[in-house]
């Protein structure tokens, strides 16, 4: 929806204005389809390993303090409002916070609960 209420605009405004529009709408277009078909997260040998588009991240799973599953609806790397919460030692909230929403969250939730051996009781 956001893709189409950011391209349909070009063709709304006279032809020779398109342009000006079109040199925002399409890379704006581009880079959210980035982030829909490229968002994704692994679970390597010692971290998490977070892609959503041009962003990545690697959670070294000792550095992980509290994993809990989470709606809140913060920016981060999940596309969905049902997501999983990450807190890293030794970071403040914002720094230290990162969502995800795997496709299977509550399966992706045990196995990361598992790998990680530092999370505060």
């Amino acid at each position: 929806t956001t893709i189409i209420i950011t391209i349909v605009p070009i063709f709304m405004i006279p032809a020779d204005q398109q342009w000006m529009l079109a040199v925002i709408a399409l890379p704006t277009a581009g880079f959210l389809l980035w982030l829909m078909f490229d968002t994704w997260y692994q679970l390597r040998d010692d971290h998490l390993y977070c892609v959503s588009g041009p962003f990545r991240e690697k959670i070294p799973y000792d550095k992980i303090k509290s994993v809990k599953l989470s709606e809140n609806i913060l920016s981060s790397m999940a596309l969905s409002r049902k997501r999983i919460e990450i807190r890293q030692h030794k970071k403040n909230y914002i720094m230290g916070t990162t969502m995800i929403s795997p496709q299977n969250r509550e399966d992706f939730f045990v196995q990361l609960k598992r790998k990680c051996k530092n999370l505060e009781k």
